[in-house]
């Protein structure tokens, strides 16, 4: 070949070849060293002391945490069976067996207000639909609440602990479309339930305020579908539009210390979800706006907010501390992170398949990791 090219020719070769190798060689090292970022950012060790309390629990979701903030509620399913409830003490980590066993699983727990029932909405063996159950913990006893052809779901207990609220799509209205979601009320003894809302409009998600005396919902505009956060007296009249039109989807809320909110929602409905604090009529955002933010938890001083966002390693643990105004990375590990609750003002509970299966592990908030190392 060499015979076959003039001197120039055999040079521009050459110089070809040798910018052929030197791409393919820059190539190479970016591939590598981003490579190596990827590997850096996956192996990056985790700030706090991070506890695995279970084994083989087949963990759904943790939920509340009782009144006395002695024991926690669980869902968790063993293999091919749906999630059923169990409690944890908060002080040991030991668990009771599960206090139901319903076939096609429960939602939606929530505590009395004197911490010996538990609501829950659950799907009996003979309906398609949830209905609503109670559960007595000191003998075990199951008392069903309502029994129709309609979806009843999101029970809470009022203040003095004797009716539930909760969603159903038994609209009070006449002639009301199917689906047209509303707030009921039923006795915890049982009895016939009756409408708590009567808007035109659908309505969810009810809640309690701050300290008790009048009940929060999520009201859903019949044209536009836009949230909006409203207080309501145990008259089931309307009191005061809290949000207004500021949210496209409002996912849950949470009363803070001092009477203030915390609102899991979009602003619009293809804008990716955000978490907000609100107190009186301002609504600001969570920092770092480009970090998709989702199931919030409060402390118990109001401080801290703990939530899950994804991540290029999965969905990971993060915390807002509203002392400095900054948000935390909590958790590296590859894995799915969900349902977070604090124990305590610096303890977190979180569920999370970084190890084998679901599990409940803890993070200790005021111990470092490199404590651990440094003993070792």
């Amino acid at each position: 070949m060499r015979a076959l090219l003039s001197k120039p020719s055999r040079l521009r070769f050459l110089w070809l070849l040798y910018a052929v190798a030197l791409i393919l060689s820059v190539s190479s090292l970016v591939t590598s060293q981003t490579d190596a970022k990827k590997d850096d950012k996956k192996k990056k060790p985790e700030p706090f002391k991070i506890q695995q309390l279970t084994q083989g629990m087949g963990l759904y979701a943790i939920g509340a945490i009782s009144p006395d903030r002695q024991s926690i509620l669980l869902l968790a399913n063993k293999p091919n069976e749906s999630p059923n409830l169990y409690v944890m003490k908060l002080v040991d980590h030991s668990i009771r067996p599960p206090l139901t066993n319903f076939k096609l699983g429960i939602t939606d727990a929530q505590w009395s207000p004197d911490g010996s029932s538990v609501a829950f909405a659950a799907f009996s063996e003979s309906v398609s639909f949830p209905e609503i159950y109670t559960l007595e913990l000191k003998i075990g006893k199951v008392l069903r609440l309502t029994s129709n052809s309609f979806s009843d779901k999101e029970p809470i207990y009022a203040q003095d602990g004797k009716r539930l609220l909760f969603t159903s799509d038994e609209s009070p209205l006449p002639d009301a479309a199917f689906g047209t979601l509303h707030i009921a009320s039923v006795a915890v003894t049982g009895g016939k339930p009756e409408a708590f809302t009567e808007d035109d409009c659908s309505s969810i998600r009810p809640g309690l305020s701050s300290d008790g005396k009048s009940v929060l919902l999520v009201k859903v505009d019949e044209h536009t579908g836009r949230h909006s956060l409203w207080q309501y007296g145990f008259d089931g009249k309307p009191q005061r539009d809290l949000t207004e039109r500021k949210f496209a989807r409002i996912h849950s809320y949470v009363n803070v210390a001092g009477g203030s909110l915390v609102l899991w929602a979009q602003e619009e409905p293809d804008q990716q979800e955000g978490i907000y604090t609100m107190k009186g009529a301002e609504v600001r955002p969570l920092p770092d706006a480009d970090l998709p933010k989702r199931t919030p938890a409060v402390s118990p001083d109001g401080k801290l907010i703990a939530f899950i966002s994804p991540t290029d390693t999965g969905t990971q643990l993060f915390v807002f501390d509203s002392a400095s105004g900054e948000v935390k990375q909590i958790t590296y590990k590859p894995g799915n992170a969900h349902s977070p609750v604090f124990a305590s003002n610096s303890e977190i509970l979180f569920g999370s398949d970084r190890e084998r299966g679901n599990e409940i592990f803890s993070v200790d908030l005021t111990k470092a990791a490199t404590d651990e190392k440094k003993k070792k």
